[in-house]
């Protein structure tokens, strides 16, 4: 349907970018801070490709001069000369194309830790206020570095990492795509702060496990959050693992969790590239098991076993476990998601009643210093079997002692 100079001009901004889509190939971009630009989509026979064109912004150009522009392009086929505005290739343009490939070359069996959302949310808070609306041409070394050091002086670490790895992956794609000549984020690795910025992840105490139970059994929240949490606890397993459980993936009369090599962090990229990885064995103590089997009566029928509450067949938002946390009146300096996991390994660590190997095995951490042909998912299975009833009987008395 085409667009209205009603529509155009009641076109509010809104949380994210959006377009109002005109006749043939022409829409209108409402940016978040109100600016709004003409532009002109069509497809290449040749390439497959999509190029999107500036043709000027509103209200300079109005709806029936962006209409006539449109066509001057395509009478001239696609010469620029005729243009109110010449063709510019924003790093904006760029960005976004890369994260539809990016989306479009993902799996359909997420979530994976909210892989796409956390690129989009950099992409928006951190990267295109600094050089979104830059021509992508002529971005500079020193308008990266610009980027990674503002992020740093907020005095984060994982937030400046994620920035130089997007902006890499974004210039490896441009390079693909032919948008320039080779990539100018290579090695901006090596300007991170490291030692000043490190820090553990915060975790519980032995003598705070006990009251991080009782804050679970008094959260005003939905059952399932508060399985989630309790198995998250009892497993020490990743969030993108524990949201990507599926039912069939339990053996309950061996106490085993079969994670498929797809769901394991390390693994995933191996799988992708044909590797025959078997699934990553995971004993479970008695109270995991009943943690499980409460979980699927409370979600029954849906693809997750700890399934959203809200959307049929989805699982639990990768943020869902820290925003719980927080209502438990924890800060973020005090506890996160991943610091149950930090919590898991360190006291099995400080028990001084297992092997290292075993902890990092049931950890789902690959030996740096081996290289092996094939993966063994059932190294010491028998030895961690053991030792997560201890756990399980660990926590369980931690319980009762909270009660």
């Amino acid at each position: 349907m085409s667009l209205t100079e009603t529509q155009v001009r009641k076109s509010y901004p809104k949380e994210k970018i959006y377009f109002l889509a005109d006749d043939d190939g022409l829409s209108l971009k409402v940016d978040p801070n109100g600016k709004k630009s003409w532009s002109y989509r069509y497809s290449v026979a040749e390439t497959g490709k999509r190029p999107r064109v500036t043709l000027g912004t509103y209200p300079e150009m109005n709806l029936k001069e962006a209409r006539v522009a449109r066509d001057s392009y395509k009478a001239t086929k696609f010469s620029t000369q005729n243009l109110v505005q010449e063709e510019i290739q924003t790093f904006k343009v760029v960005c976004e194309e890369w994260l539809e490939f990016k989306t479009n070359n993902s799996f359909k069996d997420q979530p994976r830790g909210g892989v796409i959302q956390l690129a989009n949310a950099c992409l928006i808070n951190d990267i295109y206020p600094v050089i979104g609306d830059t021509d992508f041409s002529k971005i500079k070394r020193t308008d990266l570095v610009k980027v990674i050091k503002q992020i740093e002086n907020r005095g984060v670490k994982e937030p400046v990492k994620k920035a130089y790895s997007y902006l890499n992956q974004i210039y490896d794609f441009a390079v693909a795509m032919g948008y320039c000549d080779y990539n100018q984020a290579y090695g901006l690795n090596k300007i991170l702060l490291k030692g000043k910025l490190k820090k553990n992840y915060p975790y519980l105490k032995d003598e705070e496990i006990s009251n991080f139970i009782l804050r679970i059994t008094q959260l005003n929240t939905d059952p399932i959050i508060k399985k989630a949490i309790l198995f998250k606890l009892y497993t020490g397993v990743r969030g993108a693992e524990l949201l990507s459980a599926e039912p069939h993936h339990f053996d309950f009369d061996n106490k085993i969790w079969k994670i498929p090599a797809l769901h394991i962090k390390q693994y995933r990229r191996k799988v992708i590239a044909g590797y025959d990885i078997p699934d990553f064995l995971v004993p479970l103590s008695s109270q995991a098991v009943s943690i499980v089997r409460s979980a699927l009566e409370w979600s029954q029928g849906d693809r997750y076993v700890f399934a959203s509450p809200k959307i049929k067949d989805k699982s639990l938002h990768f943020n869902t476990i820290n925003s719980a946390i927080r209502k438990m009146g924890y800060k973020t300096n005090e506890l996160s998601s991943h610091g149950l996991r930090s919590t898991f390994s360190t006291i099995l660590n400080d028990s001084g009643l297992f092997q290292d190997s075993w902890i990092e095995a049931q950890l789902s951490h690959v030996d740096k210093n081996k290289t092996r042909a094939s993966y063994n998912h059932a190294d010491y299975i028998q030895q961690r079997a053991d030792m997560m009833q201890w756990w399980g009987d660990y926590l369980e008395n931690k319980s009762k002692s909270s009660l």
